[in-house]
């Protein structure tokens, strides 16, 4: 678990990702891990897997997690279409969900 979400929060994303875990792993970044977040913050999740994930997909989990009792918005990247250098900044603070 991270300092940034909560037991319960951390349910919830669990929930949600649960069906994707075979085809993707996910991987928290950002003020959250980092620890240097506000009430407000965003939660950040890279999605890697053997491919980009296909618009459809990611739409729908965006749907659920907007839709979902958690008190912040959950941005996510895609390995396949993120900037190498990006990459290399967040890569020391990924932590597997």
């Amino acid at each position: 678990m991270i300092k940034g979400i909560t037991p319960e929060e951390e349910v919830i994303i669990k929930n949600i990702l649960e069906p994707y875990l075979t085809e993707y792993d996910f991987f928290y970044y950002g003020s959250r891990v980092k620890g240097n977040y506000e009430k407000s913050s965003d939660l950040d999740v890279l999605i890697k897997g053997k491919s980009e994930i296909p618009y459809d997909k990611l739409e729908l989990i965006r749907f659920l997690f907007d839709n979902s009792d958690l008190p912040f918005v959950v941005n996510f990247a895609d390995f396949y279409s993120m900037d190498e250098s990006f990459y290399k900044l967040i890569e020391k603070d990924l932590v597997k969900v």
